[in-house]
């Protein structure tokens, strides 16, 4: 019987999330291990593991992808999908599938060399905000407000080792409220905003987590996010002016909630989760 088999929580590390998705399931005497997915070796050809199901929480982007393509190749139920973390690995796959379901985003340029990146900015005008193509946590990011620091870092960036690092993802700076928003499974959870001094928001930045009402609108923007990239378990980060439009950023597939579950108290976020791999698989 598949429900006899763990589930698999692959992690690289035990951070407070994983904590609370271990918690969730022991309370639920859900069989669940931990792997570690640096540990991870498979001869191609061999037998799946008896797992009932991978839940992906690999930090490493590369990693995490492989992950859900080596699982689900095997046939175990994985979350997230690997068609959804293929889309959310890349912000020029990501913005490529927000634009397609219609979703409001700022303007958004893409250089496939540091060559056309000076073109790529002046597509979006200034102020601009640089992003590393793969990257998470609020790193790598980079405003420029004229052509001069504009040519510095994509000169910069031209001398990075990696042909993804010399990639130019140029995006329209918005001024506003910084959300995020859980998806699980199609529906809206619970939101936040992110509160700081600095333009960057991250919680992993020093940004402060604190409840956002999930009106209509917010709920309906996230759930049409989540869906354009694929579904799963999901961060839809937004942006909302003064003027009250809303932008869609991004969409996060490997989300950290620790800040969210801090702020809703009242919504168990980690067994909301645990709900959703468990139907994925009875």
């Amino acid at each position: 019987m598949l429900s006899s088999y763990p589930v698999v929580l692959i992690a690289t590390r035990i951070r407070t999330e994983e904590r609370m998705l271990l918690e969730a399931f022991r309370r639920r005497a859900v069989p669940c291990v931990h792997v570690d997915d640096r540990s991870l070796v498979y001869r191609v050809g061999g037998p799946p593991p008896k797992w009932r199901a991978v839940l992906n929480r690999a930090i490493s982007a590369t990693r995490r992808l492989e992950v859900s393509r080596l699982y689900e190749a095997l046939g175990i139920s994985v979350f997230n999908s690997l068609a959804t973390m293929t889309c959310c690995s890349s912000k020029i796959a990501g913005s490529l599938a927000l634009h397609h379901a219609g979703l409001p985003a700022p303007a958004t340029a893409i250089a496939l060399d540091a060559a056309a990146g000076g073109a790529a900015v002046a597509e979006v005008g200034f102020p601009a905000v640089l992003k590393p193509v793969v990257g998470s946590w609020g790193r790598g990011l980079a405003k420029v407000n004229d052509t001069d620091a504009a040519e510095a870092v994509i000169g910069l960036r031209d001398q990075m080792p990696s042909p993804v690092q010399k990639l130019v993802y140029a995006q329209e700076f918005v001024r506003g409220r910084d959300i995020r928003v859980l998806v699980v499974g199609g529906r809206a959870v619970a939101a936040i905003e992110r509160a700081g001094e600095h333009w960057v928001r991250n919680t992993a930045r020093g940004g402060q987590p604190r409840a956002c009402v999930l009106d209509p609108g917010l709920t309906e923007l996230a759930e049409r996010a989540a869906e354009a990239v694929g579904g799963g378990i999901l961060g839809v980060d937004l942006l909302e002016t003064d003027q009250g439009d809303r932008f869609v950023i991004e969409v996060n597939g490997g989300v950290e909630f620790h800040g969210l579950a801090a702020a809703h108290p009242g919504i168990p976020v980690a067994d909301v989760m645990i709900d959703y791999v468990l139907g994925g698989t009875s």
